[in-house]
């Protein structure tokens, strides 16, 4: 029993998901730390930084999730030298768009600055020549995920968590010992330095392969990497318009408050994260064998929504209390929406395991849905944002709709496979009887 329970513990799989567990925390910490240090005012600049990194993580995600699923498939096959291929031919994509990005970025700097009511464009010029670093990363990370080396994958996560709260820490400690002035370009400088190491610790020993991937696979591949580039659109839109949108209208104490407020409710979203990571390949392997995933969905959906559910609960009964420890007392006039922020992320990590789900199946109509919901929550907050609390409603409604919305689609999705199940079973059975 001890000898299973080992096993299990040190798998792969398991290394991933406890080494997202320690990674989620030790970037939490660093929030934490920086909340309580910088007080509300200077940390709604911070939290912008980080909400930043966080959309450009969501579209490089869509280099992740194309290099998972297409070596999955390649994986499954059995072809190595469609593997390589692929991998570098997302490589070289992945440069092309993060330079292109990064020179788009770099022309609309000053706007973005005045929108933001940002002090100085030094900080978000060290987030944007990020970007090609992070997508390729990101394929990097991709092509472990597909092949489930997790335990690989799992390094790329803490080298990136370790050398950003060291480098963070020492800066912004720094600054504040000499000067005070300069914390969010500390704190771009930490996000630019763990990206370059952690670069160079995915790195992929580059196979050089003489064969180009065919062109029904690269229809698939341009199909599959438009599609997660607007669903990952739609991630950005509902995880982050609403912080840009709060420091776009409130003022920068009412923004650090509502930033500590989003970073603990949204603690649901990323404790559930590695959840969906594992969902994905498995689910494709699967398919692609002919064998049964349903239990994986449900399994997945049961999780996520334990881990919510005791969150808000949590929330609810002990609002004050975390507000308190996590951030400190200047930041508990906003403990009592707490819970109710919480509410909208289960809702929307629950929708979320549809999504990953249905993907994975080449089922595409549940991005469409997240889309929409995406677009409708920056239209919503844009009307309705008299108070910090109006703008949670906006979402807890908006994101139970969705929700709803995924699971009519389960349910029509479930009726025409049995539908279709039972044409095909009276088509054999008239056969039969046809030949008697």
């Amino acid at each position: 029993m001890i000898a299973k329970l080992r096993a299990l513990l040190l798998n792969d799989a398991s290394f991933l998901f406890i080494s997202t567990i320690i990674v989620n925390a030790g970037n939490y910490g660093i929030n934490l730390v920086l909340g309580r240090v910088l007080g509300p005012t200077e940390f709604a600049e911070a939290s912008i930084l980080a909400t930043a990194v966080l959309m450009l993580s969501f579209i490089a995600v869509g280099f992740q999730l194309t290099a998972a699923k297409y070596s999955a498939t390649y994986q499954a096959e059995r072809d190595n030298d469609k593997y390589h291929t692929l991998i570098n031919w997302l490589s070289r994509h992945s440069y092309i768009l993060g330079f292109g990005l990064s020179f788009v970025l770099l022309l609309a700097v000053y706007p973005i600055k005045s929108f933001l009511q940002f002090k100085s464009v030094v900080p978000l010029i060290l987030v944007i020549i990020c970007i090609p670093i992070y997508f390729h990363l990101s394929v990097s990370r991709g092509a472990l995920q597909g092949i489930e080396k997790f335990k690989n994958l799992a390094f790329t996560y803490i080298s990136e968590m370790a050398a950003r709260l060291v480098v963070t820490f020492i800066l912004v400690f720094t600054v504040i010992k000499m000067s005070g002035g300069w914390t969010s370009e500390a704190i771009s400088i930490g996000f630019l330095v763990s990206f370059v190491i952690t670069y160079f610790v995915s790195k992929q020993k580059k196979v050089s392969t003489q064969s180009k991937l065919p062109s029904e696979d690269l229809s698939l591949i341009y199909k599959f990497v438009f599609v997660i580039g607007i669903y990952e659109f739609s991630q950005i839109l509902i995880n982050n318009s609403d912080i840009i949108l709060v420091k776009h209208y409130f003022e920068n104490e009412q923004a650090g408050l509502y930033a500590a407020l989003a970073l603990i409710g949204r603690v649901v979203f990323f404790a559930t994260w590695t959840i969906v990571t594992l969902l994905f390949p498995k689910v494709i392997q699967k398919e692609q064998k002919g064998e049964k995933h349903s239990h994986l969905f449900w399994g997945s959906l049961l999780i996520v929504g334990g881990i919510g559910c005791s969150i808000i609960i949590a929330c609810l009964l002990m609002d004050e209390l975390i507000i308190n420890i996590l951030f400190g007392s200047a930041y508990l006039s906003v403990s009592p929406l707490l819970w109710k922020y919480a509410v909208a992320t289960t809702l929307f990590a629950c929708a979320n395991v549809f999504v990953y789900y249905y993907m994975s199946l080449n089922k595409y109509f549940p991005v469409a849905l997240s889309v929409t919901a995406g677009i409708t929550q920056v239209g919503l907050i844009v009307f309705f944002h008299d108070s910090i609390e109006q703008v949670i409603t906006v979402q807890i409604l908006l994101m139970a709709g969705l929700l709803l919305a995924m699971i009519l689609y389960y349910i029509s999705e479930n009726d025409s496979k049995k539908t279709t199940t039972s044409k095909d079973q009276a088509q054999l059975y008239q056969l039969d009887k046809s030949f008697g």
